[in-house]
């Protein structure tokens, strides 16, 4: 499912409404800048020709304290422009990056799995600081346009033939800016690209690299990284060496007109059509708009890279969210049944049904099934991770969809096989999104879910590692079994959690267990004969006819 709605023009667009504030400022405390930028040839002229020519120490004064006024008004000017620009497209850059975040937590599995992780970094980070330098230098852009076209009006009031001068510039100015950009764009899309490629083999490399070594792989790992590497540096060049050109044939124009206006302009001084002050204020400007020219060139080559980043960001965030809020959410009793009716879900290659499931209050109920038969995605179905194609789902008589989903992960927690933890302690793992929880209510969950902290190094404290890789499979299935029971939900949904843990440790969580939430409704999807007999129902899951390219359990 896709929104259609946002492109990257539409992103662009709410990326400068959120910052207009900001940028506001930052556009007059430009045009501040341009306007000190014209008066300073202007200054610099007078001087020469009221002061200088003619030995007036009064008049050369005057026109010297005008220049260091003008150079203040520009300091000032180019602070503001520059400050206020950075401030609000880093704010604006920071509420996207949370916006692609708080999306990309909605999307199901079918849209997660559209991207690699590593991708989707390049996304939030990459292209969001692209789009940020875009907002901060679309102030300097604006001015700047402003001021190429206030200095060929200054030009031309003062000599019209040097005017014309000016003027020519344009034409070979528009031809080398419209060759340039849809090369570069295509350019940048490559590199973007081949950026995300390795995104992803830096991400398998860190987190495959283990497993991989004790299979051999690793060095397929490693020369995977390097060929994408290789990619991207040869497209980095690529890019490079067209914004190069571009950046250095954009001001070779305005530097020749340079050229020849100072050679007519010096005729005219020799004719006493043109002063001598006139000439340099005539060659200020003239340097004034090569160097225009040189910087507006990069910004827009940095236009061109923010687009192609918003194209991307965009993408992200019209991949549809299936599983929403409701506009009028219902809420949910403390306790109830939880009753699945003609559950359907269509997935790539197979589509899987299910009987009709009752689970009450109190009871605890294990799913098995061979490998295919639909277990774990029954429980994402059941928990609202996903919703099926058909069927409905009702927790206490209230169907799940009309619940708000904050508090139906209050009611409902489910456990996956293979769970995530969040680099830091094991109480910041325990605490994740409770800061309230006290030790010992942190203590009574873990022994809950026999997960002995005590014979860790540094008990609560002791730091888990990148994603868990400091403790063993089974350490990390009940601290994330911990973590969800220390919330006492009402419905608690496991997927074959004591898959990596021993048969007395297994005995003992199970003793517990019950304990701990004698009042909660417990799904457990189970391969292992022990929680399927401490269960007071088994439902075995028949294998479907088509097994299609994901195995589910």
């Amino acid at each position: 499912m896709t929104t259609p709605a946002l492109s990257p023009r539409a992103l662009l667009s709410w990326a400068l409404r959120d910052s207009a504030p900001h940028l506001g400022v930052s556009w007059l405390s430009g045009l501040l800048y341009q306007g000190g930028l014209l008066a300073l040839p202007i200054c610099l002229g007078r001087a020469i020709d009221a002061g200088i020519r003619t030995g007036d120490t009064s008049g050369l004064l005057l026109w010297v304290g005008g220049l260091l006024a003008v150079s203040v008004g520009l300091t000032a000017g180019e602070t503001g422009m520059r400050w206020f620009g950075m401030l609000g497209a880093a704010r604006t850059g920071n509420r996207l990056v949370a916006r692609i975040a708080g999306h990309v937590l909605g999307l199901d599995r079918v849209g997660v799995q559209r991207y690699g992780s590593g991708d989707l970094v390049t996304r939030a980070t990459r292209d969001v600081e692209a789009v940020r330098v875009l907002l901060a230098g679309s102030p300097s852009l604006l001015s700047g346009l402003v001021g190429c076209v206030a200095v060929i009006i200054a030009i031309a009031l003062l000599e019209p033939v040097l005017a014309v001068v000016g003027l020519a510039t344009l034409p070979l100015l528009v031809l080398v800016n419209l060759w340039y950009p849809p090369r570069f764009e295509r350019s940048n899309q490559d590199v973007s690209r081949t950026h995300s490629e390795r995104a992803d083999a830096v991400e398998d490399l860190l987190v495959a690299g283990t497993a991989a070594r004790g299979l051999g792989g690793r060095q397929f790992l490693v020369d995977r990284h390097h060929e994408r590497s290789a990619v991207v540096t040869a497209r980095t060049l690529s890019l490079a060496r067209i914004t190069a050109n571009w950046s250095a044939h954009a001001p070779f124009v305005p530097a020749l007109a340079l050229a020849v206006g100072v050679l007519l302009g010096g005729l005219a001084v020799l004719d006493g059509d043109l002063t001598v002050g006139g000439l340099v204020t005539f060659a200020g400007w003239m340097s004034l708009l090569s160097l225009q020219v040189e910087r507006i060139t990069g910004r827009f080559a940095q236009v061109g890279q923010g687009w192609t980043a918003a194209g991307r960001i965009a993408e992200v965030l019209r991949t549809g969210i299936t599983v929403t809020d409701p506009v009028h959410p219902v809420p949910l009793p403390p306790r109830g049944d939880l009753v699945a009716s003609g559950l359907r879900a269509d997935l790539p290659g197979r589509t899987l049904t299910w009987a009709d499931l009752h689970v009450a209050a109190g009871e605890f109920v294990a799913i098995t099934g061979a490998v295919g038969s639909g277990k774990t995605t029954l429980l994402r179905l059941l928990s609202r991770l996903e919703d099926p194609a058909a069927g409905t789902l009702t927790y206490g008589g209230v169907p799940l969809p009309a619940a708000s989903l904050h508090e139906l992960r209050r009611r409902i927690t489910g456990v996956p096989q293979r769970p995530v933890l969040l680099s830091g302690t094991i109480a910041d793992n325990l605490r994740l999104g409770r800061p309230d929880l006290t030790d010992a209510e942190l203590r009574a969950a873990c022994h809950a879910a026999a997960f002995d902290v005590d014979a860790l190094p540094d008990g609560y404290a002791t730091e888990v590692g990148e994603r868990g890789d400091a403790l063993s499979g089974g350490q990390v299935q009940r601290l994330a079994l911990a973590r969800a029971l220390v919330r006492r939900p009402a419905v608690l949904l496991l997927d074959d959690v004591t898959s990596a843990v021993d048969a007395t440790t297994e005995a003992a969580l199970l003793d517990r267990l019950r304990g701990w939430l004698p009042d909660a409704a417990i799904v457990a999807a189970t391969s292992r004969p022990a929680v399927a007999a401490r269960a007071d129902r088994v439902i075995e899951l028949p294998v479907p006819d088509r097994v299609g390219v994901a195995a589910d359990g």
